[in-house]
């Protein structure tokens, strides 16, 4: 089971505190958290250990983008929005090189941080998630997960949510919701590949076992700063 963080806020200390928490992954999320380029670059490089894994959110599917954050040092990234095999084939070309896909060699401060192992060998280890967030990702879930080079799916509660006909949120207790989310899981499987959730709270990473996910988000660190100082004030009273 990886069990995975969410940092929104770019400040490499921040990010060295919440990961040291004992996460196996933890992701920089530059499409809805505040991280630019060069924050993400700082906080990958404050974080320079084996574990935990770090993963980036990309704010598109983007060959340019995806390429500097791979060459920054990300162990992987999350892509946003992955509707058809189409989208799938064009994320995991930005991800690989050739003869895999058509990524291009340069890899700066992530060949530094593979150290005596020649960063082809390290490159190799990359994780590569597809989002499954809208109804027309979700029809076509086997097809992504069938491409190669697509390594795992990860659910956008809220987004898939919406596109169904649903309010936005996490940790969702509809049964539509819960039948997407096995059909995505399933998917996974079938194609030998990881299935990630976003859930807003550790209580709920433990029900979503059951629909049989293996990546499970289980705090963030905008969540847990604001629980942190609300559970302060509520001690001290007065």
């Amino acid at each position: 089971m990886n069990r995975n963080g969410w940092l929104s806020i770019p400040d490499p200390y921040a990010a060295m505190v919440f990961a040291q928490a004992g996460f196996d992954s933890v992701t920089l999320d530059m499409q809805h958290g505040l991280f630019d380029q060069a924050a993400i670059i700082r906080t990958l490089m404050a974080l320079p250990g084996a574990t935990p894994r770090r993963l980036v959110r990309v704010p598109a599917n983007e060959p340019a983008m995806i390429g500097k954050v791979l060459d920054a040092g990300a162990d992987g990234v999350i892509a946003p929005l992955i509707n058809s095999a189409a989208d799938a084939r064009a994320l995991a070309a930005s991800c690989w090189y050739p003869q895999r896909g058509q990524r291009s060699f340069g890899p700066s401060v992530a060949a530094l941080r593979a150290g005596a192992t020649p960063y082809t060998q390290a490159a190799a280890r990359i994780e590569v998630y597809a989002m499954i967030e809208t109804r027309e990702g979700l029809e076509a879930v086997d097809a992504i997960a069938g491409i190669d080079g697509i390594t795992g799916l990860y659910v956008g509660p809220n987004d898939l949510a919406l596109s169904l006909g649903f309010g936005a949120g996490s940790d969702r207790a509809e049964p539509e919701l819960h039948a997407a989310f096995r059909r995505i899981t399933g998917a996974a499987q079938r194609a030998g590949k990881t299935a990630g959730l976003f859930c807003a709270s550790a209580a709920y990473a433990k029900q979503a076992v059951a629909f049989g996910f293996d990546m499970l988000t289980i705090a963030s660190d905008t969540a847990a700063l604001a629980a942190g100082a609300a559970a302060a004030l509520a001690q001290f009273g007065l």
